[in-house]
């Protein structure tokens, strides 16, 4: 079993070093430690379903407050991304 760990920020990144087996298992400490939910966070932004509807409704009405901001987010780095492979 093999972990990746460090500067990995975003859950695309994530997912796609596990999408290429290069790693069984993301480490995201720091990540972590800036945000407690980033886990449940990463999971709705890739569209799983973390369990959301058992929370108790403080923490849905955060989740959908952050949803566009997550999203803003995941297109940024999309395309941050595509224009390192582009120039890379």
């Amino acid at each position: 079993m093999t972990q990746a760990v460090g500067m990995i920020v975003d859950e695309q990144q994530a997912e796609e070093i596990l999408a290429a087996d290069d790693a069984d298992l993301i480490a995201i400490g720091r990540e972590a430690l800036f945000d407690p939910f980033r886990a449940g966070h990463a999971a709705y932004a890739l569209g799983a379903d973390p369990g959301v509807s058992l929370l108790e409704s403080p923490q849905r009405g955060h989740l959908a407050k952050r949803a566009p901001g997550l999203a803003r987010q995941l297109t940024a780095r999309a395309a941050a991304r595509e224009t390192m492979r582009d120039t890379g």
